[in-house]
């Protein structure tokens, strides 16, 4: 049995990206989502000195560019695509766990550089299949499909890619 997956054009893949959407962002979007993040930087580093670097690291874990990019965001695209990215970075902060486990193992037996290279690929990975698991099996597994179609597309207010499949 094989499987024939014919995409209609105007449908969204599971994976893609749009290059040409990056002209579209103005500097003072960027210079608010950079200073925001030194900021949260910046008070993470006191706090490690006033209080201890424990309670320092706590606060570098607190998402300093989100908050700015999810209320431009919303401004610009509106609250659908706000939602949908603050689903995509709660994956990426279940990453982070990784992240950290990987540098807490690794920082007392290696090299700085080498550990932080490790727990981003950590990250990276846990992530990614993060984002694979939600979008094949909890997104796709809410979609009404027709019996025989097999769905691979994305479902947060958009609809996903469908396949009939075949036979032979």
């Amino acid at each position: 049995m094989s499987r024939t997956i014919a995409p209609p054009a105007e449908e969204t893949p599971l994976f893609g990206a749009e290059p040409g959407r990056l002209k579209n962002v103005k500097l003072r979007d960027l210079l608010v989502r950079f200073a925001f993040g030194a900021m949260i930087s910046f008070a993470a580093g006191i706090i490690s000195i006033v209080v201890n670097p424990v309670a320092g690291g706590m606060f570098l874990a607190f998402p300093a560019i989100l908050p700015a990019t999810i209320t431009l965001i919303e401004k610009r695209e509106g609250t659908d695509e706000a939602v949908a990215d603050t689903q995509g970075s709660v994956i990426g902060a279940g990453g982070l766990v990784f992240f950290a486990l990987t540098v807490g193992l690794l920082l007392p037996r290696t090299d700085a550089p080498v550990a932080l290279l490790a727990a981003f690929v950590a990250w990276l990975v846990a992530s990614f299949a993060g984002y694979v698991l939600v979008e094949r099996f909890l997104r796709r597994g809410r979609q009404p499909r027709a019996p025989g179609e097999l769905s691979v597309g994305p479902s947060y207010g958009r609809p996903g890619i469908r396949g009939v499949r075949g036979s032979g």
